[in-house]
């Protein structure tokens, strides 16, 4: 094979790989064997556990759920007596300041 530099062959070197695939079975086989030699505790162990903290997890949750239902509540109730005490202070705010309507016969009297 030659190219446009003088007649100079060209050499091409082609290496076909698996991408480094085998490698990484490797390692993970490598990895998951030390993880069960050097684990603290067997299967079993592990998996009473992980059913400890999810029972655990679990109150957690419906405590703070009870806890914020209970809030939320409370809550409820402050805003509606907010809102009926600020309603009866407008209502005597608005019958303090409103004056009697002249009636049709008051309007003749004064000559209207």
């Amino acid at each position: 094979m030659s190219d446009s530099n003088g007649g100079e062959p060209t050499v091409v070197v082609e290496r076909r790989s698996g991408g480094g695939m085998g490698l990484f079975l490797l390692g993970l086989a490598l990895g998951a064997g030390l993880a069960l030699l050097y684990a603290p505790q067997s299967g079993a162990e592990t998996r009473a556990d992980l059913r400890r903290g999810a029972r655990k997890l679990k109150r957690r949750v419906r405590d703070l759920a009870d806890d914020t239902t209970e809030a939320a509540g409370e809550l409820s109730r402050s805003a509606r007596d907010a809102a009926r005490e600020a309603r009866e202070t407008l209502e005597r705010r608005l019958a303090r300041h409103q004056r009697p309507r002249a009636t049709d016969d008051e309007d003749e009297d004064i000559g209207v």
